[in-house]
C-alpha cells in the first residue's frame, strides 16, 4: 500500500487539460470567447486603445458620414428608390487608416447595410444578419423583409449592449412592402426613417439634406443630392473623407455607382455656386 504511486489532483487529466488549451477553441452559434476571468472586455479595450491609451496612431476613434433617404419618382421616366450614400475614410487615431474603405455591405439582391463606428463590429454583424437572411429566404422560400432583417440585427445588438461594441448603421432595402430605412445601433435601437445620417459628419449632411430634400424627385437629382451631401460633409468633418460610393436601390434591384473623390466633387459644386473656395487678399501694391 505504501509503494502505491500516489497522484495529486492537480495532477490526474493534465495531458488533457493541456490539449484542450492548446487547440483551438469552437465557438457555437455567435458566442464570443471571453477572456480570462479578471479582464473586462470593454475595460481592456479603452486601457489599450481608447483616450488614455499611449499609441495616439491605435485609438479606437470614429469618424463617417453616412446618409440615405427616400424618394418618388417626379416624373414616368424615374424609377424612385432609395439613395445611399457614405464616405470612404477610416480612422486611427490621429491618423488616417485607410481611406477607400466600402462602408455600403450587401444583406441582399435588394438591401444593404451602411457602417459607421467601429469598421470589425460593422462588417462582422453584417455579415451575421446577411447569412440569417440567406438561411430565411431558403427556408421560407420567399424574400425577407427590411423590417425583420433591421429587427434580428437589433436583437443581436441588443445582447451584447454594454460590451464595447461600436455599431452604427442603416438596413436600407426594397421589399413586398416597398421602400424602407431602418438606424440600428450598438444599443438596440431601431427606428424607421425616411430621411437618416450617421456618424460623426451627420449634423453636417443633415443640414444639407433638409435644405435640398424634397419626396418627387428625378433620379439624377437624388443621386447628386447625395453626393453633395457628403462631398460637403467631408469639408466640414475632418473623420470623413477619401471618396463618395453611392448605392441605388429600386424595386427591380441595386445599382453601385463607381467612387467619386469628394476633392473634385467640392471644385464641382463650388463652381456650379460660383463661390470662391478660399479668400484672396488684394494686392495693396
Amino acid at each position: 500500500m505504501f509503494s502505491a504511486k500516489h497522484i495529486r489532483d492537480d495532477e490526474e487529466g493534465h495531458e488533457g487539460f493541456k490539449a484542450l488549451s492548446l487547440a483551438e477553441p469552437k465557438v457555437t452559434g455567435f458566442e464570443f470567447v471571453h477572456p480570462p476571468i479578471g479582464i473586462d472586455a470593454k475595460d481592456f479595450v479603452m486601457s489599450h486603445f481608447g483616450p488614455g491609451a499611449k499609441a495616439n496612431n491605435m485609438h479606437f476613434v470614429k469618424g463617417t458620414t453616412t446618409l440615405a433617404f427616400i424618394y418618388e419618382p417626379a416624373t414616368p421616366q424615374d424609377t424612385g428608390g432609395i439613395v445611399v450614400a457614405v464616405d470612404s475614410r477610416a480612422s486611427s487615431g490621429e491618423y488616417i487608416s485607410s481611406k477607400s474603405v466600402m462602408k455600403i455591405l450587401d444583406i441582399g439582391d435588394r438591401m444593404v447595410a451602411t457602417m459607421a463606428g467601429g469598421a470589425a463590429d460593422c462588417q462582422f454583424w453584417t455579415r451575421v444578419v446577411a447569412m440569417y437572411c440567406n438561411l430565411f429566404e431558403l427556408r421560407e422560400k420567399s424574400e425577407i423583409t427590411v423590417s425583420a432583417a433591421s429587427k434580428y440585427f437589433a436583437n443581436q445588438l441588443y445582447n451584447y449592449r454594454n460590451r464595447g461594441l461600436s455599431v452604427g448603421s442603416m438596413v436600407a432595402g426594397y421589399d413586398k412592402r416597398g421602400p424602407a430605412i431602418f438606424q440600428v445601433d450598438s444599443e438596440g435601437t431601431r427606428l424607421p426613417l425616411k430621411v437618416c445620417s450617421i456618424g460623426s459628419g451627420s449634423m453636417n449632411a443633415y443640414g444639407v439634406l433638409d435644405t435640398h430634400y424634397k419626396e418627387k424627385m428625378s433620379d439624377e437629382e437624388a443621386l447628386k443630392l447625395g453626393r453633395r451631401a457628403i462631398t460637403l460633409a467631408t469639408f466640414r468633418d475632418s473623420g470623413s473623407g477619401g471618396f463618395c460610393n453611392i448605392a441605388h436601390i429600386t424595386p427591380k434591384g441595386k445599382t453601385r455607382y463607381p467612387p467619386l473623390d469628394v476633392n473634385e466633387l467640392f471644385y464641382e459644386f463650388a463652381e456650379e455656386l460660383g463661390r470662391d473656395l478660399a479668400y484672396q487678399p488684394t494686392d495693396d501694391n
